[in-house]
């Protein structure tokens, strides 16, 4: 993709005019935070496919007789996480600069890597944007694709995100959604909402900590909605974010906007597969005449070690 400049040159002329301008002047829309992944662990690997399995164990306390009656069992369930290669390619003429009010991001190296503007691209473009793609794309909405040979792959086809592999595990079985119906939009009822699901919660669970992955507009709600019930100033307000008498912290989450669904499970059940995860901060810069080519590549998956204990609701199932 070139660098569109086409509005600055229409505004300012289509030349070059050193009026103390600098990268101070450049100015963006503030990037979400990537909140999601905080809620995996994560495990540094090579294994394109990672695999654990799950060991169920039978009761072994029964009656004393004096012959010998066996009574034990072991079952063991497989479980698979699927890791994704996934890449960064860009490239650009910074040339196309020189005769603009954006010329002081040129240099006087014929190397064009030397150039202001390779700074720049890379640590205020580049990086901070696989993290929000990363966040906005891939890690709920993502539904993986294989890419048509030389085409750009779509947006949100690089893994499979947490949505699929939620509702892949509801499909097969693994894991039975909890009934809530859609979010109540009254604040108040809200809180109820989310008090009824933490009581559904298997009691094995109860003391655990844990966060539950949600909207940032829902946790804004039930915040709300727990002041209103609770009181600001009657202790309910010192409740924040957490579901009155439980271990579970709602936690909003930039990548699950527009949806219902809510989700918790104990931190170490769930994982994320990584693999030359430095690369997300590290950008190869290759100058090819007058053409600068950026680009890097990094793995990741995520997934639940033991389905069973992930605790999700019946919305967003598509």
């Amino acid at each position: 993709m070139a660098l569109v400049i086409a509005d600055v040159v229409a505004q300012f002329g289509a030349y070059y005019l050193n009026q103390g301008q600098n990268l101070t002047r450049l100015y963006q829309l503030l990037r979400s935070a990537t909140t999601t992944e905080s809620m995996f662990t994560p495990v540094n690997t090579d294994d394109t496919l990672w695999r654990a399995a799950k060991t169920l164990f039978s009761r072994v306390v029964q009656p004393f007789q004096k012959a010998f009656t066996p009574l034990a069992g072991v079952t063991f369930v497989p479980v698979a996480i699927e890791q994704f290669k996934m890449k960064v390619d860009a490239q650009e003429y910074p040339d196309e600069l020189e005769a603009s009010w954006l010329g002081f991001m040129d240099g006087e190296s014929i190397d064009r890597k030397a150039w202001p503007f390779v700074r720049w691209y890379v640590e205020v473009y580049l990086i901070p944007q696989i993290k929000q793609d990363i966040e906005f794309n891939e890690i709920y909405q993502g539904v993986f694709a294989v890419p048509t040979a030389g085409t750009a792959g779509p947006a949100g086809t690089s893994l499979n995100g947490l949505k699929k592999t939620l509702n892949g595990h509801i499909s097969a079985g693994r894991i039975e959604p909890i009934i809530t119906g859609a979010l109540d939009a009254t604040p108040e009822g809200l809180v109820e909402q989310m008090e009824a699901f933490a009581d559904g919660i298997h009691k094995d669970y109860w003391n655990i900590p844990m966060m539950l992955g949600c909207s940032e507009e829902v946790a804004r709600r039930f915040l709300r909605g727990q002041e209103r019930k609770y009181g600001k100033n009657t202790g309910g307000g010192a409740l924040g974010l957490v579901i009155n008498n439980t271990n579970i912290t709602l936690q909003g989450l930039p990548s699950h906007r527009n949806t219902e669904k809510i989700w918790c499970t104990p931190k170490g059940n769930a994982i994320m597969l990584r693999k030359r995860i430095q690369n997300q901060s590290q950008i190869l810069v290759e100058s090819v005449d007058r053409l600068l080519k950026f680009f890097t590549d990094f793995s990741m998956g995520i997934g639940f070690i033991i389905p069973e204990i992930v605790f999700t609701n019946d919305r967003d199932l598509v």
